[in-house]
């Protein structure tokens, strides 16, 4: 794994927080609090997405069924997790 680091900083041009993502070559990028903790939600979620398709796959080839079923599968699964995400968040008035 290549290197990478995260850093927070507080700008001397405006004081705000930031953090940066670097690498060996240098700054890869500077983002903002709202921009970082969009970030790494989608860090995660993405994680959770992808292990959940390896399982899958993992699954349907202990089972020894063809690739062609194991596409079937995943796709299937996909939309419904597309159908999902589409869904408006219910939220409490209060």
């Amino acid at each position: 794994m290549a290197d990478f680091w995260v850093n927070g900083i507080v700008a001397a041009r405006d004081h705000k927080p930031y953090i940066q993502l670097s690498n060996e070559k240098g700054i890869i990028c500077q983002l903002s609090m709202s921009e970082t903790r969009q970030v790494a939600m989608d860090m995660l979620q993405m994680a959770a997405r992808t292990e959940a398709d390896a399982l899958l796959w993992k699954f349907i080839k202990s089972r020894d069924l063809p690739d062609e079923a194991g596409a079937q599968v995943m796709q299937m699964f996909r939309d419904f997790r597309a159908e999902l995400d589409a869904e408006k968040a219910e939220r409490s008035e209060g």
